[in-house]
């Protein structure tokens, strides 16, 4: 139970990233008309692709484990 933190970290900073990669590529397709195609090579791109993404998930686990471990101890 010593490093329960690290779990509730993860789990925190996880959903914090997903709801914000979410909410960026929705702002970023969102201008694109409802009857076109979107290609798999974007949605890439804005993601997995970009290395902003793999930024912004080392920053919300991060951050996630911090706020978790200061409030277990």
């Amino acid at each position: 139970m010593q490093h329960f933190w690290i779990l509730k970290g993860g789990l925190l900073g996880l959903g914090v990233f997903v709801v914000g990669a979410l909410g960026y590529v929705i702002s970023k397709l969102r201008p694109i008309e409802a009857q076109k195609a979107t290609s798999v090579d974007l949605l890439r791109w804005l993601t997995i692709g970009n290395p902003w993404f793999w930024v912004g998930l080392v920053v919300a686990l991060t951050a996630g484990c911090l706020i978790a471990k200061r409030f277990m101890s």
